[in-house]
């Protein structure tokens, strides 16, 4: 990123220059707005830093859990001006990340670079906004949804079905044993 393209930087949520250089992590520098706590990490920057610390990085230490909120949608991007656009993080987190499909780009409103890291993510940003991670991520929000609706229908008996269900996973005759409750449920009427 040129030195004109770093002074000229503007906030995405703020919509101020009040961003200004931090390192987020050893090699790892980025920009912090003042105001809002929100933080940019420019594509070259995480490329070069990726390439420094390759395979899997250790997850953060823990903290204490904070709140975090996805700033209003519609965000510019700080460098080159393009729109941001949000993709779902998915694997326990419930945000989206907001990425310049320009510059490559990346904005995590309030606290969410944190909870990246502490999720052991930050080493993945790339992959996010691929069709794979974001594929899995819409079948995980399916899946949780069918969890759900099971768990409104079946009231009380949802977890006796559930510990079932996964038992019956593990059982290498599933097939005959479910041909059997089924056998049992029709000679019942």
């Amino acid at each position: 990123m040129s030195e004109a393209e770093r002074k000229t930087m503007q906030c995405p949520v703020c919509k101020k220059r009040t961003v200004s250089a931090v390192e987020l992590l050893p090699d790892l520098p980025g920009f912090a707005c003042s105001e809002c706590t929100g933080v940019w990490i420019a594509r070259a920057d995480y490329v070069a830093w990726r390439a420094k610390h390759p395979g899997t990085l250790p997850a953060a230490t823990a903290t204490a859990p904070v709140a975090i909120a996805d700033a209003p949608a519609g965000k510019l991007c700080p460098q080159c001006g393009h729109i941001l656009l949000p993709y779902r993080v998915g694997h326990g987190l419930p945000f989206s990340l907001d990425f310049c499909g320009a510059c490559g780009g990346a904005w995590f409103d309030r606290h969410k670079w944190d909870a990246i890291k502490a999720r052991q993510l930050h080493g993945n940003l790339h992959d996010i906004v691929s069709a794979n991670w974001q594929a899995a991520v819409r079948r995980a929000d399916l899946q949780e949804s069918v969890e759900q609706t099971y768990q409104r229908l079946f009231g009380a008996s949802y977890p006796r079905a559930r510990e079932t269900r996964d038992w019956l996973r593990t059982q290498p005759q599933r097939n005959l044993i479910l041909a059997y409750l089924s056998d049992a449920q029709a000679s019942a009427k």
